[in-house]
């Protein structure tokens, strides 16, 4: 299992509990991760324990031409389910992204949809903060910061677009949805053109899928919100289709060509292996060690979990999300140190 701590400076009890309640509410269906009934404060931070992805998620399995064509098909049906799940309760996710879906076998005939930390009821108002650019979608985009727009499933359809794109393609199809864009300019053009009386050139990361794909791809990633399919429905009639146009050879011919490049280097250096033993590299050079001793580090946290000396009020109050199962949250106090085991980035560590 892992442990996913989140820091009290940075999330609210109630922010906790709604995130602690949605991911055991959902966690019934095969794509979505397991959340285990157990749950406990510390000085620092709230935690509740998850079931282990051990290939971690899809950004560090994505290489830079993506991962296949029949390994896409079976991220985006299982993705897709998991998310009919989710909207099927009237929830919106909002932040489906490669981060957030977990890799269980290395033919990703197994994935699950993880982090409801964003998820919230279909049209409530949430408020802008800092969502990731290139998979927030263009009607979000132009909310100022600190304004509220309304959540809606069409969001997380625009998002599950974006994931399928990079799967694809090993890239990003631009950097955010907005005019300033060059690239998300020239698909705007293209996407609204009717091909017929003047044809449009074709964005060339486009090119690389096949022209099924392309429609899918363009229902999905539709830029009017009022136009965009609320649900993923449709999705199954394209799964029998061809999806990529080029052989990897052709491919790598046509990305030679880019020059404002966005492909995994530019969103994790878990993603090219290059960029990341240059990283290494350059850490060992200043003597950081950068191998992990994974007994060591189960060692330690296990010390940390033993350690921790609970206090219990006198009373303990009964405290729960609205509709919820109460949750008892017993005051608790650390000895010694939990270096290794939990940070200010909300990151989960495994046990």
């Amino acid at each position: 299992m892992v442990l996913k701590a989140l820091p009290k400076p940075y999330i609210s009890i109630r922010d906790f509990y709604r995130e602690f309640h949605y991911g055991l509410h959902l966690a019934a269906h095969k794509n979505i991760v397991t959340t285990h009934d157990v749950a406990f404060e510390t000085a620092g931070f709230y935690v509740f324990s998850q079931e282990y992805a051990p290939l971690g998620d899809l950004t560090s399995n994505v290489s830079e031409t993506g991962i296949g064509e029949l390994h896409s098909k079976r991220v985006a049906r299982q993705l897709a389910a998991a998310l009919e799940h989710i909207h099927s309760r009237d929830l919106v996710h909002r932040d489906v992204k490669l981060d957030n879906v977990l890799v269980f076998k290395s033919d990703f005939s197994r994935v699950k949809l993880c982090d409801f930390g964003e998820t919230r009821r279909a049209g409530t108002l949430v408020t802008r903060r800092n969502e990731w650019l290139p998979y927030s979608p263009p009607e979000v985009l132009i909310t100022a910061t600190d304004e509220t727009y309304k959540a809606e499933t069409s969001h997380d359809v625009w998002q599950f677009g974006i994931v399928v794109f990079v799967c694809l393609t090993g890239c990003l199809p631009w950097q955010k949805a907005a005019f300033d864009d060059p690239r998300y300019t020239r698909y705007l053009h293209w996407h609204g053109s009717s091909q017929v009386l003047m044809p449009v050139r074709k964005p060339k990361l486009f090119k690389l899928v096949s022209a099924r794909a392309q429609r899918c791809l363009r229902k999905f990633l539709e830029p009017r919100a009022d136009k965009r399919p609320q649900r993923l429905t449709e999705l199954p009639r394209y799964l029998e289709d061809r999806w990529l146009a080029k052989s990897s050879l052709d491919r790598q011919s046509e990305m030679s060509y880019e020059d404002d490049g966005l492909c995994p280097s530019m969103y994790s250096f878990h993603s090219s292996a290059e960029e990341k033993n240059k990283l290494l590299s350059t850490l060992v050079e200043y003597g950081i060690e950068t191998t992990v001793d994974r007994s060591a580090k189960k060692d330690r946290i296990r010390q940390w979990i033993q350690s921790s000396v609970i206090e219990e009020d006198e009373e303990e109050e009964e405290v729960g999300p609205p509709g919820g199962v109460p949750r008892r949250l017993k005051n608790t106090s650390m000895e010694g140190s939990s270096t290794g085991t939990a940070g200010t980035d909300s990151r989960s560590a495994s046990a």
